[in-house]
């Protein structure tokens, strides 16, 4: 092991004597793996160890391959980018104006499912058909006219693995695994459907006093190409890998999808600089499970996190270790002092926020601060600022913000009414 492997193994090893961390770990340069390392449990009912080989939820990652399809589906020439959605969905009026690029930038408009009350609170739990599905959509109006700004929204990804399979005449599911998954040896890859077993799958976790509980169950069938999918950090190194190759589509798609335009979203990929380098990168975090997956193009250097605890911060460890891999420090987190946050302040903050079909109850007792997501899992914090908060127990924040009215939000929820004193 070289000393830049060491640098990365001894960050994450001094990690995990202070924060929880589960999952695995790659980290990869011009095609040679750095650093190779599972943590934590897959299950910890039966206290089954993470491996190499534990399989974990990707969710929005699966993004980046609707994206591929849609590229690779260009260039067989059977769709182009500027397609109305109407071509494919005729007897859908609501999807006046909206093209197949404004579904891939995220710039179409139309309501995002996931931030739908009734879909958090009830119908993310049922099997919901496509037809099912699609109310949902055309049955709100839409944030704004196709084209004119960016929302980041999963029912355009939803919409296009239903045109994906209309061109096709395939599953979407059977498309990827055929076109994708077989010709990469992607073997620990697949579309989840709440029915085949899956080997070595990791259970999900939550935290609730710091303590964890069950991931919350989330029916697949209202999620399909905006995020169903499982895989290895192995095998989204073949991914990355693939990337660079003309295996599925031509150097010059490539160059046109990721190279060649400002915009800061293409085809199932985050476009930015980080560390004075550019970057592609996508993550996905729902209901237990997250994922990164950070890719530098011009330095061929890949970073890749899989976890089974909604409380690993892998964003934050993803580009510490990018910085770690360029030359740059890394600090490792440490407990923030407490703040003497006023009583009256607090005072301010407790009551219930609402949002999205979801709420946190901020609540107190005695010195104890803490608030209850869901009327479930409570999260106890302390104050480190006036408007900020930490967690007893992770590495993770959480703040209080005011708009220009002076009205409180909290985890991007409205405040709705007082808790009792």
């Amino acid at each position: 092991m070289d000393k830049q492997s060491q640098r990365l193994e001894q960050f994450l090893d001094k990690y995990e004597q202070s924060w929880p961390l589960s999952g695995t770990v790659l980290i990869a340069q011009h095609g040679e793996i750095k650093l190779q390392k599972a943590y934590g449990y897959a299950n910890l009912e039966h206290q089954v160890p993470n491996a190499i080989d534990t399989k974990f939820r990707i969710w929005s990652l699966t993004k980046s391959f609707t994206g591929m399809v849609i590229l690779m589906l260009k260039e067989q020439k059977r769709l182009r980018l500027e397609d109305p959605i109407l071509k494919y969905l005729p007897e859908q009026h609501a999807f006046e104006g909206m093209t197949i690029l404004h579904l891939l930038g995220h710039t179409s408009g139309i309501a995002n499912y996931t931030s739908l009350p009734e879909y958090n609170q009830k119908l993310n739990k049922l099997k919901l058909t496509p037809l099912e599905m699609l109310q949902l959509f055309v049955s709100q109006p839409p944030a704004f006219m196709p084209g004119t700004s960016f929302s980041y929204n999963n029912s355009g990804y939803y919409l296009l693995g239903m045109i994906i399979e209309k061109i096709t005449g395939m599953t979407f599911e059977d498309y990827i695994t055929t076109f994708i998954l077989q010709p990469l040896g992607m073997v620990n890859t697949g579309v989840y459907n709440n029915q085949q077993i899956i080997s070595k799958l990791a259970s999900p976790y939550h935290s609730s006093w710091g303590e964890y509980t069950q991931g919350e169950y989330i029916h697949m069938s209202s999620i399909l190409s905006a995020g169903a999918m499982y895989s290895t950090a192995a095998d989204l190194f073949l991914w990355d890998q693939a990337l660079y190759s003309d295996q599925l589509v031509s150097h010059d798609t490539l160059e046109m999808a990721f190279h060649s335009s400002n915009l800061k979203y293409r085809f199932g990929w985050f476009l930015d600089e980080r560390y004075d380098r550019k970057r592609m990168y996508h993550g996905g975090a729902y209901r237990g499970f997250r994922s990164e997956m950070h890719r530098y193009p011009e330095e061929q250097t890949t970073v890749i996190m899989l976890t089974n605890y909604d409380c690993v911060p892998i964003t934050k460890l993803t580009e510490s270790l990018s910085g770690l891999v360029f030359g740059e420090p890394a600090e490792m987190p440490i407990f923030p002092r407490a703040f003497p946050l006023d009583d009256s302040m607090y005072a301010e903050y407790m009551g219930t926020y609402e949002g999205f079909g979801c709420k946190a109850s901020v609540e107190r007792r005695g010195q104890d601060y803490y608030f209850v997501w869901n009327d479930e899992e409570v999260t106890p914090f302390y104050p480190i600022s006036e408007t900020r908060f930490h967690h007893t127990k992770h590495d993770s924040e959480f703040e209080f913000k005011r708009n220009e009215q002076g009205e409180l939000s909290f985890l991007g929820m409205k405040k709705n009414k007082r808790v009792p004193q």
